[in-house]
């Protein structure tokens, strides 16, 4: 069995004094004090979870001026971490400065802080399940310190696979509202499970619990999900558990072929009386959610909060990314909801907000790459297509960018190199409060976890996003070459 360090009092100990360290930095100073601690042997695993946590327990998450704002340091720090993994160490480093900053940067937004997340007395009712139906009733209403409450009280008595499933379930109420009620908690149990351990880590639930209380959310998707799983016979399950890869081309066309408001009992359906698995379901909609981001109309730059119209489009492969990913850590039960409402997020679709900022439907265009770019780049080697590749990404030219990823993915080139770029790319810019790590990885890891000949969608949307936000704000990357005394370029 793996040692998990935050389990280490030592390393629980630098974590702490590292957590009072960010709390008292600026964004003037953050940059160059964690390229001197990297430089003076720090463990990254130490940053990285001081990242996490301070964004947990002194960033407020329940601010109310625009539904989804919540500190994106504190689930950006586990997509960056998750992210550096294999990368050399110039890109690891500027990929905790990125996040690191992001954390400072939250720290000094008047709407997320000053803040502490004090320690919950807990709270009960009743037996187990009462105080689950009152705290998930508590969630609905909005009343996040009794939740909060409950759950303190819960976590002590319920065996931790079912208070995991439990949180997970409570976070598929609202994601076709909000993805972020399941990517918090997802990426909270990923730092959890990979670095700072339950005992110390834990609480940090229970900011994402706190977070899904604190926004009107429309909960009609779920509760429609939980009466297709009961009108299919599925409140156990599905009948099959495997991944079945002979279904997902099967599914993805029927996806994209129905009625928008349909796509949710085509899963349910094919789970009841097609033998397909929620892992299955899941492939597809992932498939299906990238194609669907590829038809999606890049924002202008200069449109009012630009950064926040053009991210919410790729929350779709963000959500996907992470409901496929957390399925292992489910019940049965909640796994065919989370199946269910896979079906739910293709029925809405990428999340669209227009010049005055507010939500209109989905309308699919034309997907990116276009032909006409694909042809534009005949006869260009895997080098040269790299090279185009990343000024395009600096030049915002969508198409060409798009359509170098689909001319070097079809002569059958390095992947990794290529997610290399991408990487180097993102660690530029700050300007997207870490969406620009959070769409990669999700993208970087649906083209690893897939066999599908399409997988390469994953890189394309990916690649789409970097050439909308590419040197949207530079001033942590340059203070990072500053402080690392050496001349990264941008192109």
């Amino acid at each position: 069995m793996t040692q998990i360090k935050g389990d280490n009092p030592q390393f629980r100990a630098q974590v702490r004094e590292r957590i009072a360290w960010l709390r008292g930095s600026t964004l003037d100073t953050v940059v160059g004090e964690t390229i001197r601690a990297l430089q003076d042997g720090v463990d990254e695993d130490v940053l990285w979870a001081a990242g996490a946590l301070t964004s947990c327990y002194y960033v407020k998450n329940e601010a109310h001026n625009l539904l989804g704002f919540v500190s994106h340091a504190m689930i950006g720090c586990e997509d960056a971490r998750s992210l550096a993994q294999g990368q050399p160490q110039e890109t690891r480093w500027l990929l905790l400065v990125q996040a690191l900053y992001q954390v400072v940067f939250d720290l000094h937004d008047p709407c997320l802080s000053p803040y502490e997340m004090l320690p919950a007395r807990p709270y009960s009712t009743g037996d187990i399940q009462d105080n689950i139906h009152w705290m998930r009733l508590d969630v609905r209403m909005g009343e996040y310190l009794r939740a909060d409450a409950r759950m303190v009280h819960l976590e002590k008595q319920m065996p931790r696979h079912e208070f995991i499933d439990l949180m997970l379930d409570i976070g598929l109420e609202g994601i076709v509202t909000d993805d972020h009620t399941l990517i918090s908690p997802q990426l909270c149990l990923g730092m959890i499970e990979d670095v700072v351990g339950w005992e110390f880590g834990w609480e940090m639930l229970r900011a994402t619990l706190r977070y899904n209380a604190s926004f009107h959310r429309d909960f009609k998707f779920y509760d429609r999900a939980v009466e297709l799983m009961k009108q299919y016979g599925l409140e156990s399950g599905a009948p099959e558990g495997t991944l079945h890869l002979e279904h997902v081309e099967m599914l993805r066309q029927r996806f994209h072929a129905a009625a928008p408001h349909d796509r949710p009992e085509i899963a349910a359906k094919a789970m009841a009386h097609e033998g397909v698995s929620p892992a299955t379901v899941l492939a597809a909609v992932t498939l299906a959610a990238a194609d669907m981001y590829l038809m999606a109309e890049p924002v202008p730059h200069d449109d009012f909060d630009a950064v926040s119209r053009e991210v919410a489009p790729i929350h779709i492969g963000t959500s996907t990314n992470a409901m496929r990913k957390i399925l292992p850590m489910m019940t049965p039960r909640t796994q065919v909801l989370c199946a269910i409402q896979g079906g739910s997020l293709l029925e809405r679709g990428p999340s669209v907000l227009n010049e005055k900022f507010e939500f209109v439907p989905f309308a699919p265009r034309t997907p990116y790459p276009y032909a006409a770019d694909v042809a534009a780049l005949a006869g260009y080697t895997p080098e040269m297509l790299l090279t185009r590749l990343r000024s395009a990404l600096h030049e915002h030219d969508y198409g060409i960018a798009t359509a170098a990823v689909r001319v070097y993915a079809d002569q059958g080139a390095d992947a990794e190199a290529m997610i290399a770029l991408l990487t180097e790319v993102a660690c530029t810019d700050d300007g997207t409060l870490l969406h620009n790590f959070k769409h990669l990885y999700a993208m970087v890891m649906e083209f690893r976890a897939s066999t599908h000949p399409d997988r390469w969608n994953y890189l394309i949307a990916a690649a789409r996003w970097i050439a909308w936000y590419a040197g949207k704000n530079t001033r942590a990357y340059r203070l990072a070459t500053e402080a690392l005394g050496q001349s990264l370029e941008l192109a």
